[in-house]
């Protein structure tokens, strides 16, 4: 390796190319170098220095100014303040610090928040003490609380936790409900909602209903919510500093289609809850994510797809939400959502907005999605059309999801399948009866009937090569009709032929008559009522005539084909006595 290479890749050295490049940057004018330049060196040095792809690091660049985007990325290398929260079910935020200080923690109140301690130095495990056994507390950070607390949820009222596993923000909900109303924890994946459950069981929680189903699905199945929350499945940009992971697996295509997901959940959310609640239609939606894909564009697209409006988040931490990033504008009111940044807050990264739903139903405003399409940038160019994503499918609820932004027209996709699947079967069971029916065609003759003046007249069944009037096949219900019925008629002379073909010539008189080759028709007053009386008459006896043949073909063929009793039992008495003989 040579001298040059060894040179290159110092972190000392990257460090330094990195605040020159900064340097360069606020002072333009007097560099020799553009813009452009300066700015693909710098993600290279910062992809690089802090491990992170280079797509990755260069997304960063464009999401922040160059000397904030250092600025965070040295920040998520640090990790975050441990905080707890307070069960007020069970103790209280005075109570708790005391027990902890006794026990050799040094803990402190959170000036923004009622219940939260952070935690600066334990000798003790903070997560195996007596008291969080007991459920006196729960490990949580300080950016996931406010979500909770921009919901607001009231004793007594029906909320929804969309996504809940482990339980945090669930046990949260349920401890300002103070244990009223009724609580829906779900989740898609069951193995995450064992921690629920444990935590719910371990703080007291009595009010909850744990669930697995498809968020997605719940606005259709499940309505009449009073508050929902919904901390989305994300891209984890915001929690480097727990999962360094994330520099390396994360790509500018995973976000984009994460984002696609997330309109799914949210419209799936806004769908469940109640617009004429006396106390909610409220729904909150939050990310631990920094990325405008999985923020402010969720936000702003479902603002333009169902009734609902931002309101105050009523949270005292957190900075103003985008209204426009590069060549996208967003709706003014998305000011009222709030961001949460480590390198500013000393906190997770995350974003929480608030909604007030005043309106069942879709909005049909083409203007807005027409306005939508120009304002897309380029990174979504490939998937923004609404009708992209219908034939994409999640396979996981966070790294595989269709791409693109849907249409309103999606939503009831995933019933309209099962009904499909029903209107197949339906579809498939007519198939089989026509089948059935052609056999039975095939297999039934086509009864021949005369008319009152002795001409021959064959039925329209035997004209269109289908039976009109007559069974398709004798079953056994039929037949016992056909037995009752030959009491009343006398048995044929001769057994039928191997095509039976039954004939009337009147009420009085019977004659069986060939089947003619060519029947003719003969045209009929169609205000003749006497005549359909006898018509109808003649078929009744040619059926009864037509069923006595083939159940005298079948008693025929049963008498022939049974050995005789009266041989078998006189050949075994000779056997009998031969044996004795012997």
């Amino acid at each position: 390796m040579e001298y040059e290479d060894i040179v290159a890749s110092n972190p000392t050295t990257v460090k330094e190319r990195i605040d020159e490049a900064l340097q360069s940057l606020s002072n333009l004018s007097s560099s020799t170098r553009s813009r452009t330049e300066i700015l693909s060196d710098l993600a290279n040095d910062l992809s690089e220095y802090y491990g992170y792809i280079h797509e990755l690091a260069e997304f960063l660049l464009d999401l922040f100014p160059p000397a904030e985007c250092v600025e965070y990325m040295e920040a998520s290398d640090r990790p975050r303040p441990l905080v707890i929260r307070t069960n007020t079910l069970k103790s209280s935020r005075k109570d708790l610090i005391e027990a902890l200080n006794k026990r050799g923690a040094s803990v402190e109140a959170v000036d923004w928040s009622k219940v939260a301690i952070k935690v600066t130095e334990s000798s003790v495990p903070i997560g195996a003490t007596p008291e969080y056994l007991a459920g006196h507390y729960m490990l949580q950070s300080a950016a996931s609380l406010n979500p909770v607390m921009a919901l607001a949820p009231v004793p007594g009222e029906k909320v929804l936790d969309m996504s809940a596993a482990p339980g945090g923000k669930t046990t949260y909900i349920a401890q300002l409900m103070k244990n009223s109303g009724t609580l829906i924890a779900n989740d898609l994946k069951p193995q995450r909602q064992k921690a629920t459950v444990a935590n719910l069981h371990r703080l007291g929680v009595k009010n909850t209903v744990v669930c697995c189903y498809d968020g997605r699905k719940i606005g259709t199945n499940i309505k009449g919510f009073d508050r929902v929350l919904l901390d989305a499945p994300c891209s984890g940009l915001g929690v480097i500093s727990r999962d360094q992971s994330v520099k390396v697996q994360r790509t500018v295509k995973d976000i984009q289609r994460i984002s696609h997901l997330q309109k799914e959940l949210l419209r799936a959310a806004v769908d469940a809850v109640d617009p004429n609640s006396p106390t909610g239609g409220i729904i909150v939606y939050s990310t631990c994510s920094i990325s405008t894909e999985e923020n402010e564009q969720v936000v702003d697209f479902i603002l333009k797809r169902r009734f609902v409006k931002l309101i105050e988040t009523g949270l005292e931490v957190g900075k103003p939400g985008f209204t426009r990033h590069k060549e996208r504008r967003f709706h003014p009111s998305l000011a009222l959502t709030r961001r949460f940044y480590p390198h500013v807050h000393n906190m997770d990264g995350f974003y929480v907005a608030k909604f007030k739903k005043y309106k069942n139903g879709v909005r049909g405003d083409t203007e807005d999605d027409e306005e939508e399409g120009v304002d897309n940038s380029d990174s979504e160019a490939s998937g923004d059309s609404e009708g992209d994503s219908e034939g994409e499918e999640e396979e996981e609820e966070e790294d595989v999801v269709s791409e693109g932004e849907d249409s309103d027209d999606d939503e009831q996709s995933y019933d309209s399948a099962q009904e499909g699947s029903d209107v197949e079967e339906e579809e498939e069971e007519e198939e089989e009866d026509e089948e059935d029916e052609e056999s039975e065609e095939e297999e039934v003759p086509v009864p021949i009937k005369a008319s009152k003046k002795g001409e021959v007249k064959s039925t329209p069944a035997a004209k269109n090569a289908t039976p009109a009037k007559t069974p398709a096949k004798a079953t056994p219900a039929m037949e016992k009709k056909s037995d009752v019925k030959a009491t009343k008629t006398p048995k044929a002379s001769t057994p039928a032929p191997v095509v039976p073909t039954p004939a009337t010539s009147s009420k009085k008189q019977k004659v069986a008559t060939p089947a003619p080759a060519e029947p003719v028709w003969e045209p009929r007053d169609p205000d003749s009522d006497e005549e359909e009386e006898d018509e109808e008459d003649d078929d009744e006896e040619g059926e009864e005539s037509y069923f006595q043949n083939l159940v005298n073909m079948g008693l025929k063929r049963r008498r022939s084909a049974a050995p005789p009793k009266r041989k078998s039992i006189k050949a075994l008495r000779e056997i009998m006595q031969m044996r004795k003989s012997l």
